[in-house]
């Protein structure tokens, strides 16, 4: 009897060390697992702090006046604080983590600056770092297939999209869109304001146009410079070229232009294009024809007047890979004189910064033909190019419109073109 109770015995002490054991290894398993959660939630928070960093200091970039100038890397403070908290390193629940600003090194010398944005987060209790950088490039008025500040004449009367209007690319105003008809827009549409104003409301108006790349009301203003001051700097260099007057400029198919200006005393000189590729004429209009070999932003003053044809000779809608680009920057108007042809072909990024791009005599007739723009117009007040039979459709006057986006603006733009003070993000990954 007393050896059954010895072996009794001897299975409890078994029996309750099988516990303990298992205890530990549960308390164990537990301790493990909580670690590896609380290592988790430490390098998810570090993750999404550094996020959050990236985020501000890409805000804080786009906030300053200009974009930052040189090419060495700083920290995204002022006065060695950083604009989002007091001291350097930041500090968030324990997490410390700094903004850094690397400007490329291609910046002094390229017409669209690049930045890398690098965020890092660091837990000392955990041992654990997380680095998230993206890159942002300065936004150019060239992105743009069409944008207006106002889209009315000076007098208040509105100006229309019809039936005859096909735009693609981006397309941008801060006031509201007029349609009468069915225009095609196959970018993204997208205005400041909250409506568009239809002739005939749809769906039992008649007008039914397509929104192809989509619209967007309610949409953020975009503010317009008054002038064109990278140009000016630009081209008052001695890369340049700064004419005073009145001044005719005619691009020529082999990489060289004749100019006429009264100041210089020269009728249609041979020229070479300004090596940095930015001209500027100051006190007068420029008018522009030909066809443009190289790179190259004409400026105004006053205003640019398109005499005929301007075209690139590698032709950018045939071949995408043209390294052939124009800008054409007024600071006044861009007109198309009354003596261009029929049928116009304008192949550049047109910009009018403190009036319209219009038709010269607009409202006279007969109609001529289609207006082919390749590139952008970005002007401040929609200007007219014709006039049109509201009862009909038909045209009556001045061009109908066939614009088309140059799919190289949406990560080029000519030399010194106007910038919108936004930036395009690149790229954006962790590290």
């Amino acid at each position: 009897m007393s050896s059954q109770r010895g072996f009794i015995l001897v299975l409890s002490y078994l029996f309750l060390t099988f516990l303990v054991m298992w205890a530990a290894v549960g308390f164990g398993r537990s301790a493990t697992e909580l670690d590896a959660s609380e290592r988790y939630t430490g390098t998810s928070q570090g993750f999404h702090i550094a996020e959050a960093a990236l985020d501000d200091g890409a805000r804080w970039l786009q906030g300053l006046p200009a974009p930052p100038s040189g090419t060495l890397s700083f920290d995204a403070c002022v006065n060695g604080v950083p604009p989002l908290c007091a001291a350097c390193p930041c500090q968030l629940n324990g997490v410390s983590y700094t903004v850094t600003v690397d400007p490329d090194d291609n910046n002094p010398t390229s017409f669209l600056d690049l930045y890398t944005v690098t965020a890092t987060s660091t837990s000392s209790g955990l041992q654990s770092s997380r680095r998230i950088l993206g890159i942002l490039q300065t936004e150019s008025f060239a992105r743009y297939s069409y944008f207006t500040n106002y889209e009315e004449m000076s007098s208040g009367t509105n100006i229309w999209f019809t039936t005859r209007d096909h735009l693609q690319g981006p397309v941008h105003s801060n006031d509201q869109f007029n349609i009468a008809g069915n225009p095609i827009f196959d970018g993204l549409l997208s205005s400041a304001n909250s409506a568009i104003n239809y002739k005939n409301p749809p769906p039992t108006g008649g007008n039914n146009p397509q929104f192809n790349g989509g619209l967007s009301l309610g949409a953020d203003a975009i503010s317009l410079p008054l002038s064109s001051t990278q140009l000016r700097v630009a081209a008052a260099s001695a890369s340049g070229n700064w004419f005073s007057g009145n001044t005719a400029i005619a691009l020529q198919s082999n990489g060289t232009m004749l100019v006429t200006n009264a100041a210089m005393g020269w009728a249609n000189e041979p020229r070479p294009l300004p090596v940095n590729g930015a001209l500027f004429v100051n006190g007068g209009n420029v008018t522009v024809s030909g066809t443009l070999d190289g790179q190259l932003t004409i400026g105004a003053s006053d205003d640019v007047i398109v005499t005929n044809n301007v075209t690139c000779a590698v032709d950018p809608k045939t071949n995408p890979s043209s390294d052939d680009i124009l800008g054409l920057v007024a600071e006044r108007n861009v007109v198309i004189s009354q003596a261009a042809p029929f049928d116009l072909t304008i192949q550049a990024s047109v910009t009018a910064l403190a009036s319209s791009f219009t038709v010269e005599n607009w409202w006279v007739g007969p109609p001529k033909g289609d207006l082919h723009i390749y590139g952008g117009i970005i002007q401040d007040r929609r200007g007219p190019v014709g006039t049109f039979n509201s009862s009909t459709g038909d045209k009556v006057s001045g061009y109908s419109k066939d614009y088309q986006y140059d799919s190289r603006f949406s990560s080029t733009a000519p030399p010194f073109y106007p910038t919108t003070g936004d930036y395009n993000e690149v790229l954006w990954q962790e590290n």
